[in-house]
């Protein structure tokens, strides 16, 4: 809802010729949107998240979320400070915060990572390159969105937790945080149609096939490559529940589905 949301109100001023006004409209509406987990548990999904990036190498690193250092314009922050041996990282998020150990490996010891593997050779102990005094980053967005509507059905769909893990990593290592979060609403809406007096022969008929939900979800087909399993929606919706902690607890903002306006077509009956 929130991402047709923006797209409509932007695309309206442009047509009308207002697109600082849509920008400044963007802003005040979506002020109160902020991290729900504190900065304890935060820093706490940080250091998890470096340990499994550096396991045998995150001991130098010491990371803590701290939202005093931000702006008052709600920008994300992070500072960087660094002796030979240890690496100190401080960023208002925990998003914030490991992308800022992203920005070390990346931008000082000429380290990859993306999500399909990384190029992680370190320097020896005691020779991480220094920066002192310590250097700081503001993102100039406050808002890093990512994915769109279709993104679930080319391989999403066939994701295990394990595989999960590593891609909200890759995220919240490359600042990543408004992520769409689509997984398992088919199960939800089992239970609505359900309740409301459909049966689940209508609902065989009307979602698509893991590979196809996405284009079923916007209404472009009813039940193509379905019908889905029961077993599909109870793994989905566990899956979801473990990726939603995993993207609070880092600090992100997940971007949940709202209801389309598509519905099964035994509902006029």
């Amino acid at each position: 809802m929130l991402q047709h949301w923006c797209f409509t109100f932007f695309i309206t001023a442009v047509i009308h010729g207002h697109v600082a006004d849509a920008t400044t409209g963007f802003e005040e509406e979506l002020k109160h949107l902020k991290p729900q987990a504190s900065a304890s548990t935060q820093t706490s999904a940080a250091q998890e998240l470096i340990k499994r990036l550096l396991p045998t190498r995150y001991q130098h690193f010491t990371v803590t979320v701290n939202p005093a250092i931000g702006s008052d314009d709600h920008l994300d922050s992070f500072e960087i400070s660094a002796d030979g041996t240890t690496v100190q990282v401080t960023g208002t998020t925990g998003v914030a915060t490991v992308w800022g150990v992203q920005h070390y490996l990346v931008h000082y010891c000429n380290c990859h990572i993306s999500w399909d593997g990384d190029q992680l050779y370190l320097p020896p102990d005691g020779q991480w390159p220094v920066i002192q005094p310590l250097l700081r980053v503001t993102s100039p967005n406050r808002f890093r969105y990512y994915q769109n509507v279709c993104t679930v059905s080319y391989t999403f769909a066939w994701w295990d937790w394990e595989r999960w893990e590593r891609h909200i990593d890759w995220m919240a290592l490359s600042g990543i945080n408004l992520p769409l979060a689509f997984n398992g609403q088919e199960a939800i809406w089992q239970k609505v149609y359900l309740k409301m007096g459909l049966e689940q022969k209508d609902l065989d008929k009307h979602f698509g096939g893991p590979a196809f939900l996405a284009w079923a979800r916007m209404g472009n087909i009813d039940g193509w490559g379905g019908p889905i399993p029961q077993s599909w929606h109870t793994n989905q919706l566990a899956l979801q529940h473990k990726i939603l902690k995993r993207m609070r607890e880092l600090g992100m903002i997940p971007v949940l589905p709202a209801f389309a306006g598509h519905v099964p077509k035994s509902f006029c009956k």
